[in-house]
């Protein structure tokens, strides 16, 4: 179904898409004028809804609200989409079907699906749309690498913080974050030791639980765990490496989730594809300035705008971008 939600310049659009069993909220933001494009916005990690804000978690950075809008001020239309999980929107249409949503693959098939929509969507509005782009934020830059593999007219990829590596050694990375006075060494062999048990599908011994470096271990369950081995198992440097379209890097210096060093990486593994990278030495995981000397976890949850010079690169690098 479709309805507009929001009159004046940037038009939004409320969508429902609906994929193995799930009904996921979605909004299509159009400019008022002709399309430069069109960019599909894949969300990052966790529960988040349509605007990337996290209620589960008390969490409202807005950063696909903020991207969509900026988008468009600049030109492009956006379709970007929640994902499962409580305060997201989302709903269970068929409780059988939506098993699949247990799997990291199924987030390249409902990636697939939002692409089409937008493709149908702007066909349907007589919308000519020159060019096509994937934007992935977090793990959603590893769903944007898998899908522009195969996925019909893309004409670039954006990777908004995305990471090189597999979804444990990032995790591994911020189990070394600890408590000052604390030891690294000894948090990371803590993260090692019961990241063993994990890999061999075992669950982590009581007695390697709440240790530095393993404080959130316990938390999660195993179905998540099973999910993170499956997300672990994708080597996004060597994904990215495959796409044979162009990519922008956009990378924050001051994030703490994704670091800087894995833009860099896959700019390396990327060889001589054509890639540009966009660094910002002070916005973090969701492209907010954060102040010198703000804890990471309090940096984390910054809100307010996101920083408008992250939408000016994409809009410079895509609109290199032959038009079909």
């Amino acid at each position: 179904m479709t309805n507009t939600i929001d009159a004046g310049a940037v038009e939004q659009r409320a969508l429902t898409l609906e994929v193995e069993g799930i009904a996921f909220p979605a909004v299509l933001a159009l400019p008022p004028g002709p399309l430069a494009g069109a960019v599909l916005l894949i969300p990052g990690s966790l529960f988040s809804d349509a605007d990337g804000d996290y209620p589960a978690w008390n969490m409202r950075p807005h950063v696909y609200a903020h991207l969509a809008r900026q988008l468009a001020a600049a030109g492009w239309a956006s379709l970007r989409y929640a994902k499962p999980g409580p305060g997201t929107g989302s709903e269970v249409i068929d409780a059988d079907a939506a098993v699949a949503h247990r799997r990291f693959a199924t987030r390249v098939t409902v990636a697939r699906a939002a692409l089409e929509r937008m493709r149908e969507e702007l066909a349907s509005a007589g919308l000519p749309t020159p060019r096509i782009v994937l934007a992935g934020h977090s793990e959603g830059a590893v769903v944007a690498f898998l899908l522009a593999r195969d996925a019909p007219a893309v004409d670039g990829v954006v990777s908004l913080a995305g990471p090189s590596v597999g979804l444990i050694g990032i995790m591994r990375e911020q189990a070394g974050d600890v408590v000052p006075g604390g030891d690294p060494a000894e948090a990371l062999a803590n993260f090692d030791a019961a990241i063993a048990h994990v890999r061999r599908g075992e669950a982590i011994p009581p007695a390697l639980i709440g240790l530095p470096g393993t404080m959130m271990l316990g938390n999660v369950d195993a179905a998540a765990w099973a999910y993170i081995r499956e997300v672990d198992a994708v080597d996004p440097a060597a994904e990215a490496a495959r796409v044979p379209r162009p990519v922008l890097l956009v990378q924050g210096g001051s994030d703490a989730s994704v670091r800087e060093h894995h833009a860099r990486r896959i700019a390396e593994a990327r060889g001589q594809r054509p890639t540009e990278t966009a660094f910002f030495p002070e916005l973090q995981h969701f492209f907010k300035p954060v102040p010198p000397g703000t804890p990471p976890m309090q940096a984390f949850g910054l809100e307010g705008e996101t920083d408008p010079r992250v939408v000016a690169a994409i809009d410079a690098w895509a609109r290199q971008l032959p038009p079909r």
